[in-house]
């Protein structure tokens, strides 16, 4: 399944520009110092290459198991939600829907998953030191719904800079992989695969993934990290899962209270993300690479000395707060109309 993902991105890659042009996904830059700062019109295929290799690996996957087999069953529904996901996304890069459109056609689908999906729902919470499960009941949908989105918001927000989103994909990936059910582990290895060659194509500014990217990758990663918890939660728990998207959500967060206190829309775009800060203090791929440290480095503690998950996301907190301070937590520039 590695071969496939990687050669679909890989095919996607080397035919980026015309293939931008014919459906339209381009990235224009902004010609007024905006925050759009690339050199180049840039074609917005990356999640057209990550969705291929999804939903091409899942079904691959699938004609090898038995009829009615729940695995199989889990991987039509995660290739499903990738590849709507990734249509609202590209959908938004093409004609610009409005974040309340955007927000309701994800519910929509993300819904549908939970609820005809039972191991990417979230029925209990069991937390590191604590000896009972917190039971959700009638509250699991729409908890699992709000973490779903609120990883989909954080993954969005961080796809800003070359090879963020990208990197902090195959971060991810890994620490997945080390709990995920060996069942998976095909459709890990296809995404694997093409986030690597896509990460070299966007680090040579040849393609960006674009909202249709950010879509399907928080989709696949955030219902694939769920179904992993809910087969072993005895070993990852809740807080194991929490630090795996820290930082990125931390950031978010941030970035919506600091919003809306300014008297801001929630949804503006603006140039104080902590990419950002990192980029005007460091450089780039300076940045990239303490960023992703930020995130890399208190998940190979929490896999290295399981049940310290708690540990690891207050480390991960101080160590977010002292960067943006170190960078310059507040934003001097002024904001731009789309984020």
């Amino acid at each position: 399944m590695a071969v496939i993902g990687g050669g679909l991105a890989l095919l996607v890659g080397l035919m980026a520009q015309p293939l931008g042009t014919a459906l339209g996904l381009l990235d224009w830059p902004d010609l007024n110092g905006g925050r759009k700062r690339h050199a180049r019109v840039t074609p917005l295929v990356g999640g057209l290459a990550l969705t291929l290799a999804v939903v091409v690996a899942a079904f691959a996957s699938r004609v090898m198991m038995p009829a009615g087999d729940v695995v199989a069953h889990d991987l039509g529904w995660l290739a499903f939600a990738v590849a709507m996901m990734f249509l609202i996304g590209a959908s938004d890069d093409r004609f610009h829907l409005s974040p309340v459109l955007r927000l309701l056609a994800a519910m929509v689908v993300l819904v549908l998953v939970i609820s005809s999906a039972p191991d990417v729902a979230l029925a209990f919470l069991h937390f590191g030191g604590a000896e009972r499960l917190l039971l959700l009941g009638s509250m699991g949908t729409v908890f699992t719904l709000l973490c779903l989105l609120g990883l989909l918001n954080a993954v969005n927000m961080a796809d800003g800079k070359d090879g963020l989103v990208l990197g902090l994909g195959l971060i991810w990936s890994a620490v997945l992989a080390a709990h995920l059910p060996p069942p998976y582990w095909p459709l890990l290895a296809a995404t694997l695969a093409a986030l690597l060659v896509l990460l070299w194509f966007n680090m040579t500014q040849r393609l960006f993934l674009g909202d249709g990217g950010s879509y399907a990758l928080s989709a696949l990663l955030g219902l694939l990290a769920i179904l992993t918890y809910n087969h072993g939660f005895e070993n990852w728990r809740a807080d194991d899962v929490a630090v795996l998207f820290a930082v990125p959500v931390f950031d978010t967060v941030r970035l919506l209270v600091v919003r809306m206190s300014r008297g801001r829309s929630p949804f503006e775009g603006d140039r104080d993300h902590l990419h950002h800060h990192l980029h005007a203090t460091l450089g780039w791929p300076r940045g990239l690479a303490v960023y992703l440290a930020m995130v890399a480095v208190p998940n190979a503690a929490a896999l290295a000395m399981p049940g310290t998950g708690w540990f690891w996301l207050a480390i991960s907190l101080g160590v977010y707060a002292t960067v943006l301070r170190g960078t310059g937590h507040a934003s001097t520039e002024a904001p731009d109309p789309a984020e």
